[in-house]
C-alpha cells in the first residue's frame, strides 16, 4: 500500500513525441502540435499559440546543474525519460523520496487546443490529453501518479459533463484554465460547475492562469500578425519573464481568488475546494489582511454577499502550493498550516530533483513534526482523497 508522507502537489508532464499521433483522432492530425527543430537543433513543439516553436529545453532536464540549463538545443534523446514516461517517473520519484505526485498538463500545449475556434478540435485535443494521462502515463501506478483531468473551454454544459466524466473514470481532481461558463470574468453562470464539483466531491485546481478561450484566440492572432517574440532571448522583456516570472503569478492568483471570494462563490458552495497551484504562499497573510480590511470598510454600501470576513473562506475552502517559500513557512500559522502544500514543479527548470528531501529539510526542519507532515504531504493527501 502506498504511504503518502511526501506528496508533490505540482508536477508536470512533457508530451512524449508520439502523444498526438497515438491519441488525437486522425480527423484532426493536420492541426495537431508538430514536433520540429529549434534553431540550435533541439526539439520543439510548433502550435497555433504563436509563430515560434516551443522548445523543450527548460522542461526536460531535471537534475541538470543550474548553470547548464538551456532553452534551446535539447532533444528528446537528452531529455530525462521520467519527464514523459510514467514508469520512468516512478523511478525518479523513488530516487527523490516522493510517494505521490499531483500531475498537471503542459499548459502551453494545452492552450493550442483551448484557444482554438473549432469546438470539435478543442474537445478532441483535451480528450486526447486526458486519455493519454489516465490510460498511459498514470497506468503504471495510479495510486502514486495522480492525474488531474483538464476541463475544455467549451462552456458550462461541457465543463460540467467533463467533470462528471472525469470523476467516473477515477480522477481525483480537475483543472480549469478558464472560467467554466467561458466568459471573460467570473459569473453566476459558472455556478452549475461549482455545484457539480461539490456534488462529485472533486477539488478544482487553477494553475496560475485563468484565460478565456476568446483571449487565447485573440493573443495567437496578434502573435501571428506581428511575429511572436516569446522565445527571442535577445529580447529584454523575454529574458526578464523567463528568469523572474513571478509578478504575473501574483496578479493572476490574487485577481481570480478575490473574484471567487467577493462574488460569494464559497458562500453559496461551502464545501467547494479550490487549489491554487504554483502561486507560493508567503504573500497570502498580507493579501488576507487587505481583503478583510476592504470588506470591513465597504461591506454595507457594497452589498457584498458574504456572511463572514473574506479570510474565513480562504481558510475553509482554499489551498495553495509553493516550491521554495521560506517566508511562507515562517508565516505558516497566518497562511494556514492546513492550506499550504509543498511541491517541486518537476520536471520544469529550477526544480530540486533529486534533492527534494534536502530542500524540505532546509525549509521545514525547524518546525513541528505535525505541521511539517501536513505541509509536505498530509494536506495534499486529504484534499485529493489519497488513502494508505
Amino acid at each position: 500500500m502506498t504511504k503518502y508522507e511526501v506528496v508533490d502537489a505540482d508536477c508536470h508532464i512533457l508530451e512524449p513525441p508520439d502523444i498526438w499521433t497515438n491519441w488525437l483522432s486522425s480527423k484532426h492530425q493536420d492541426k495537431a502540435p508538430k514536433l520540429v527543430k529549434d534553431h540550435e537543433g533541439g526539439d520543439a513543439w510548433l502550435t497555433a499559440v504563436g509563430g515560434d516553436p516551443d522548445p523543450i529545453g527548460l522542461v526536460a532536464t531535471p537534475g541538470m546543474p543550474f548553470d547548464k540549463f538551456r532553452w534551446y538545443g535539447v532533444t528528446y534523446e537528452e531529455a530525462r525519460t521520467g519527464c514523459y514516461n510514467g514508469e520512468a517517473r516512478l523511478a525518479d520519484m523513488d530516487i527523490d523520496g516522493v510517494d505521490a505526485e499531483i500531475l498537471f498538463p503542459p499548459q502551453r500545449t494545452m492552450s493550442h487546443f483551448l484557444g482554438d475556434d473549432d469546438d470539435d478540435f478543442v474537445l478532441a485535443g483535451v480528450e486526447a490529453y486526458n486519455n493519454f494521462l489516465f490510460e498511459e502515463f498514470c497506468a503504471p501506478d495510479p495510486t502514486r501518479l495522480i492525474g488531474l483531468a483538464q476541463i475544455p473551454s467549451l462552456g458550462i454544459d461541457n465543463a460540467v459533463d467533463s467533470l462528471r466524466k472525469a470523476k467516473a473514470r477515477g480522477a481525483k481532481g480537475v483543472l480549469i484554465s478558464n472560467w467554466p461558463a467561458g466568459k471573460g470574468s467570473i459569473s453566476r453562470d459558472d455556478d452549475p460547475f461549482w455545484a457539480a464539483a461539490v456534488d462529485e466531491g472533486v477539488p478544482v485546481s487553477i494553475h496560475i492562469n485563468i484565460i478565456s478561450r476568446q483571449q487565447r484566440s485573440a493573443s495567437r492572432k496578434a502573435a501571428a500578425a506581428k511575429g511572436n517574440q516569446l522565445y527571442n532571448m535577445q529580447s529584454e522583456a523575454t529574458r526578464a519573464k523567463a528568469i523572474g516570472g513571478m509578478s504575473h503569478v501574483f496578479a493572476m492568483a490574487t485577481g481570480a481568488m478575490t473574484d471567487m471570494i467577493f462574488t460569494g462563490v464559497f458562500e453559496r458552495f461551502p464545501e467547494l475546494q479550490v487549489c491554487w497551484i504554483e502561486t507560493g504562499v508567503g504573500w497570502i497573510p498580507h493579501f488576507l489582511e487587505c481583503i478583510d480590511d476592504r470588506w470591513w470598510r465597504n461591506r454595507v454600501w457594497g452589498d457584498l454577499p458574504l456572511r463572514e470576513p473574506p479570510s474565513s473562506y480562504w481558510f475553509r475552502n482554499n489551498a495553495a502550493s509553493f516550491i521554495v517559500d521560506r517566508t511562507g513557512v515562517e508565516l505558516r500559522n497566518r497562511v494556514g498550516v492546513e492550506n499550504m502544500m509543498w511541491s517541486s514543479d518537476y520536471p520544469h527548470h529550477g526544480n530540486d530533483w533529486p534533492y527534494s528531501r534536502k530542500t524540505i529539510e532546509e525549509m521545514m526542519g525547524g518546525i513541528g513534526e505535525q505541521e511539517r507532515a501536513l505541509i509536505t504531504g498530509g494536506n495534499a493527501a486529504r484534499i485529493w482523497d489519497l488513502h494508505d
